[in-house]
């Protein structure tokens, strides 16, 4: 009785060598519409599922692998006389590889939202319906068939074939168990979609995903030594069948902590959202423990990281440094004069990875250029519950925002504020931040009173021999007085960004103008607790 695999796939990676391996091993092999025209092209001999059932495809190929001899050939167990007659009475032999991935729903949800589609119709079409039922199939029946849903387990199944001639039971299962993981995702996905409908899209025209949210599955990918404290377990875990997590490679260094990827991550947020103010300059963002200690933006990537790194120089040692731009031999060199955790970069030159092999404990990060979207969530555990909210990716652009004060700021101030109000979002509440010609000179993070992170914001600009007079100042919150505007504006700073919001906002604007302070309103606040 011949051997069959049968290959249907979306991603077609690394298929046609696989498919060549099997077919040299005398596996029979049985494809569907594109995949076998692929197939079929360079050489490997398929016979086409319909061809196999004698049963065309029908309903615009809504209808073509739900079949007896698909599935029974698939779902009959080896050691069962019974199946194995039932089987040869359909003219149908064992399938022993089942090689399928999915249309990408996720996917084309986020396109067609972002398109414009107020109908959505279209999505239906990628709900896929053969392929997660010979999927669970072949999962079912993991002691007899070997099932494939990631091009990246291809290698694994041809070693263990070629240096044993079958696949354990141990891979066998955990390949079953990846598509469980996989299909469970996905009809999750699709059960958010439809529980939303036409709520995909809010009044506003925002992607909504939060309150369609009934269910996820993570996936461990990674386990760490340890978490926040030695003491803690921590691993990383994957959210199953998402499209919008960016591609992370550790190109050389140590183990991943957990608080080195939590920093890694805070780095990396401010680091993207800095080109929205920035877009023409290289900039660096350097994060300890959470929180921005340097930020600055500059004609060349050496010129801005001298720059961030001079905000606070004490706690930058031991930190976490982002770029958006390709990371130079240059600015490596510097990074790697003092300690430095991790260094994250879209890009890296090849001589600057020369460099930074002369540290080889140092975290290397390659990190897809990808900006958080709006209406992903944020996680926070709380009472043994999960708390979910949108990730904080509003960014009101300062050339649009309310100017409230007689005085208008300059454009310099105005390019400072816009810089400070970046790098206050990405600060511990209660957060003040200073900035002055393209960088941040001082930051006052999370205390329990605004008055006493503009005395830290200050004190520290000081301590680093910079002079806040002109400088400018960020808010992550409204004033409801204006005791931290007096304070700023003693110290000679001369232009404000706010939310605004406050009952008392006509006040504060009114002790603004007396102090000769310009000052803006945002209409957004960026509390980060």
């Amino acid at each position: 009785m011949n051997s069959y695999a049968l290959i249907s796939l979306t991603d077609k990676s690394g298929a046609v060598e696989f498919a060549r391996f099997l077919e040299q091993r005398g596996v029979k092999i049985l494809s569907t519409g594109n995949t076998a025209e692929v197939l079929r092209d360079s050489g490997v001999a398929v016979t086409a599922v319909s061809e196999y059932t004698g049963q065309p495809e029908i309903m615009d190929g809504r209808v073509k692998t739900l079949t007896p001899k698909i599935h029974g050939g698939i779902l009959a167990r080896r050691d069962s006389a019974q199946h194995m007659q039932d089987l040869q009475a359909l003219d149908a032999g064992p399938i022993d590889y089942v090689i399928v991935n999915l249309y990408p729903f996720l996917q084309k949800v986020r396109e067609t939202i972002n398109a414009g589609d107020p109908e959505h119709q279209s999505l239906i079409e990628f709900i896929d319906i053969g392929g997660p039922a010979m999927l669970r199939a072949a999962a079912k029946n993991f002691k007899d068939v070997v099932v494939l849903i990631d091009p990246k387990d291809y290698p694994r199944v041809q070693l263990e074939l070629s240096s044993g001639g079958k696949i354990s039971l141990e891979l066998r299962r955990e390949l079953a168990a990846k598509v469980f993981t996989f299909t469970a995702a996905y009809d999750g996905a699709i059960a958010r979609y439809l529980s939303l409908n036409e709520k995909l899209v809010n009044a506003e025209g925002k992607a909504m995903t939060l309150g369609g949210v009934e269910n996820f599955t993570l996936k461990q990918s990674q386990a760490l030594r340890y978490g926040e404290n030695p003491h803690q377990l921590a691993a990383l875990y994957e959210i199953a069948n998402t499209t919008s997590a960016p591609e992370l490679k550790q190109l050389q260094g140590k183990e991943l902590s957990y608080n080195n990827l939590l920093d890694a991550d805070a780095a990396w947020q401010l680091a993207r959202e800095l080109n929205q103010v920035a877009a023409s300059e290289p900039s660096i963002a350097i994060i300890k423990h959470l929180n921005p200690c340097g930020v600055a933006c500059g004609k060349t990537l050496l010129e801005a990281f001298q720059a961030a790194r001079a905000c606070d120089p004490v706690s930058a040692f031991g930190g976490i440094i982002a770029t958006t731009s390709t990371l130079d031999a240059l600015t490596a060199q510097a990074i790697i004069e003092g300690f430095v955790e991790v260094i994250i970069a879209p890009k890296f030159a090849p001589q600057a990875l020369e460099v930074l092999a002369q540290k080889k404990n140092v975290r290397v990060l390659q990190i897809t250029d990808q900006l958080y979207s709006q209406g992903e969530l944020t996680p926070r555990l709380v009472f043994g519950r999960i708390l979910l909210q949108e990730n904080d990716a509003a960014l009101v652009d300062l050339t649009q925002a309310r100017q409230v004060t007689k005085r208008k700021p300059k454009p310099q101030e105005l390019t400072d504020l816009s810089l400070a109000w970046v790098v206050c979002k990405h600060v511990k509440s209660n957060a003040i931040v200073i900035a002055k010609d393209g960088k941040a000179i001082g930051i006052g993070a999370g205390q329990m009173s605004r008055v006493d992170s503009s005395r830290l914001a200050i004190e520290r600009a000081q301590a680093q021999g910079f002079d806040v007079q002109d400088a400018a100042a960020a808010s992550d919150a409204f004033l409801p007085f204006s005791d931290t505007l007096e304070y700023l504006a003693a110290a000679g700073i001369k232009s404000l960004v706010q939310p605004g919001g406050s009952i008392k906002d006509e006040d504060v604007i009114c002790r603004a103008d007396e102090l000769d302070v310009a000052m803006v309103f945002t209409g957004e606040r960026h509390f980060r607790h």
